[in-house]
């Protein structure tokens, strides 16, 4: 599995690397470059993961942001909803 960060996570990716995880940046991944030039717009990341999934290659948007969440989700394509994850992790510690 692969994973693509949204800006919000921009360091996540170099902390997965050194874990082995493939991940990168939406600007690694789209515009090919580690750092921030532009704006990219959630459709763009849409049809990044869409089309790559077409590919039979699957990326996986790690975000904290809800619109892309949602998105995503409503896509069918592979998305993890930071806040969703830590909300089921805490509830599950206090069972």
């Amino acid at each position: 599995m692969k994973y693509m960060a949204d800006e919000m996570f921009e360091e996540l990716p170099d902390l997965l690397r050194k874990e082995g995880v493939d991940c990168r940046t939406v600007y690694e991944w789209i515009d090919g470059k580690k750092q921030k030039t532009r704006a990219i717009e959630d459709w763009e990341i849409r049809k990044f993961l869409a089309q790559r999934r077409s590919q039979g290659e699957e990326i996986t948007l790690i975000t904290k942001d809800e619109d892309s969440w949602k998105q995503i989700q409503v896509d069918g394509l592979s998305v993890i909803y930071v806040p969703q994850v830590i909300r089921d992790f805490i509830l599950g510690r206090e069972k």
